[in-house]
C-alpha cells in the first residue's frame, strides 16, 4: 500500500501540469465559397427587309419576302425563278437554305461574297469549313446540285477573337481564334452596361451580297437586314478553374475589329 501512493502522486502532478499548458485554437477554415461574377447577353430581333438582285449592271429590282416559322423558329424566305432562299439571322452567325429551282447547277461564288455592317464597314463573308486562317484566301465555289438544297452560314471574316486554352505548356499552343459577334451580344458586365452598346444598333441595317452563277451568268443578290430590338438579360455564374487551380483571366468579348 505504501508504494500505491507515490505512484498515485506522480500521476496526480502529471495531470496538473498537463491541464495548466499554453492552449491553442485552431485555424477558422477559408471561405470555401465559390466566387461569382455577373455575365450580360443581349438578344437580338433581326429581319429581312428587302433584297436586290442585278445581273451585271442591270438591277432586276426588290423580290418578294416572307416571314415563315419552322418548328417555332422565325425565319425569312424569299425566292426568284432561279433560287429559294431561308435566312435565320444572328450576330454570330447567319444561317440560311438555299434550294435551286433550275435544272442545272448553281454555284456560289465565294471570292464575291460580302458584309457590309451597321457602319457600312465593307469585309469578305466566311462558310462553313473555312475559319480564321482562311480569312484571306480564296474560296473555292460551292455547287448546289440542280434541284438540290444546301445549308450553310455565313460570317463576316474580320469578327473572330482569341480564346486561350489551359493545361498545356503555354497558352500560345493551346489558344485558338474562334468566330465573334458582329454585334454587342455578351459581356462579363451588368445588363446596363450592355444595354448601352447594344441600344445604338437598334434600327440600323447590315447586308449580305451573295454571288451566284447559272448558266455562266452571275448575279448578285443584296440582302439587308434590319435590327429591330434589344433585350438584355444578366445572370451570375461561378468562377471557373482552370487546371492548375487558378482562376481564368477575364474574356474581353470582343472581335478582332
Amino acid at each position: 500500500m505504501r508504494k500505491q501512493i507515490p505512484l498515485f502522486f506522480c500521476a496526480f502532478i502529471i495531470a496538473a501540469l498537463i491541464g495548466c499548458g499554453p492552449s491553442y485554437r485552431t485555424k477558422p477554415p477559408a471561405d470555401s465559397s465559390p466566387k461569382t461574377y455577373t455575365i450580360a447577353n443581349a438578344a437580338y430581333d433581326i429581319s429581312l427587309i428587302s433584297v436586290e438582285k442585278s445581273t451585271g449592271d442591270k438591277k432586276m429590282g426588290a423580290q418578294r419576302i416572307e416571314a415563315v416559322v419552322e418548328g417555332g423558329i422565325s425565319k425569312f424566305s424569299f425566292e426568284d425563278e432561279t433560287v429559294r432562299i431561308k435566312w435565320l439571322p444572328s450576330p454570330y452567325d447567319i444561317v440560311f437554305m438555299l434550294s435551286n429551282k433550275t435544272d442545272g447547277p448553281v454555284k456560289i461564288i465565294w471570292n464575291e461574297a460580302r458584309f457590309i455592317d451597321a457602319k457600312g464597314a465593307r469585309q469578305r463573308l466566311i462558310h462553313s469549313g473555312a475559319g480564321y486562317e482562311d480569312r484571306n484566301s480564296s474560296h473555292p465555289p460551292t455547287v448546289v446540285a440542280a434541284r438540290g438544297a444546301l445549308e450553310d452560314f455565313v460570317h463576316p471574316a474580320d469578327y473572330f477573337q482569341r480564346e486561350e486554352g489551359y493545361g498545356g505548356s503555354s497558352d500560345k499552343e493551346q489558344g485558338y481564334w474562334k468566330r465573334a459577334p458582329f454585334l454587342p451580344a455578351q459581356i462579363k458586365g451588368t445588363a446596363a452596361e450592355l444595354r448601352a452598346k447594344a441600344e445604338p444598333f437598334v434600327g440600323k441595317t447590315f447586308q449580305v451580297i451573295l454571288v451566284l452563277e447559272t448558266g455562266n451568268i452571275q448575279n448578285k443578290y443584296i440582302c439587308t437586314f434590319k435590327i429591330n430590338k434589344v433585350t438584355v438579360a444578366e445572370e451570375k455564374r461561378e468562377q471557373e478553374k482552370a487546371p492548375d487551380n487558378k482562376e481564368k483571366g477575364k474574356r474581353s468579348g470582343k472581335g478582332m475589329r
